[in-house]
Formats: C-alpha cells, sequence, structure tokens
C-alpha cells in the first residue's frame, strides 16, 4: 500500500461481509449515490448515533413472569388431572362433586370432610 504523506486519515479500517451484506452495502451506496465505500462507511459509522439498551431493571419483572407461567402450567395441570379423574371415575359421581362443591361454596353452609367424598 502507498504511503501519502499529508494525508487527512491515516488509519485504515477493514471488516469483513458476506454476499448477502456485500449486495445490501451496493444497493444502498447507490440509494444514497455515493460511489466512495471510503465516504459511505464512514458516513454510515460516524453520522449515526449508536445507543444500548439497559434491560437489567426489566430482569425482575422477566422472572417473576417466568415463574407465574411455571406455576399457571402447574395448575392447569392439577385441573386436567381432576378432569381426567372425573371423567375416568366409574361411579360417576362427577354430578354429585359438583353439587357438594357448589354447595359448599354458599355462605350458609359450612364445609365438611364428608361433603367431597369419592
Amino acid at each position: 500500500m502507498k504511503i501519502i504523506e499529508n494525508r487527512e486519515r491515516s488509519i485504515q479500517k477493514k471488516f469483513f461481509v458476506n454476499e448477502k451484506e456485500n449486495e445490501k452495502i451496493k444497493l444502498m451506496m447507490k440509494k444514497t449515490g455515493i460511489t466512495n465505500f471510503s465516504v459511505f462507511a464512514r458516513r454510515a459509522c460516524c453520522n449515526k448515533e449508536i445507543f444500548t439498551l439497559d434491560f437489567s431493571e426489566y430482569k425482575n419483572i422477566i422472572s417473576e413472569i417466568s415463574s407465574t407461567k411455571s406455576e399457571l402450567k402447574r395448575i392447569g395441570n392439577n385441573i386436567n388431572q381432576i378432569a381426567k379423574h372425573l371423567n375416568e371415575n366409574k361411579n360417576n359421581q362427577t354430578e354429585s362433586l359438583i353439587e357438594a362443591y357448589q354447595k359448599n361454596q354458599s355462605p350458609k353452609h359450612k364445609a365438611r370432610d364428608d361433603d367431597f367424598e369419592i
């Protein structure tokens, strides 16, 4: 490479791209009317604001959502097991269990262990 004295920009930067990225760069250069890649790269790199997002404050929220999701899955599994048991019950006590549960929900009726015998 030739060394040119009194060059305004003396530091060279190199990077690699794949075919798709190269075609995108060429297309963008054509759209902007810039024919010199060095000019295009400098403008693309130096004239844009680069910002970072800090998601550390959201980590607690994300972990809480994840644990809630796990709990809901367990509850769903329990409900499915109960439904399967009720559907497979040979004595077909489903209606009597539902009636006993509904009776238990009324404020006048106190829950008793013998209301839910299977």
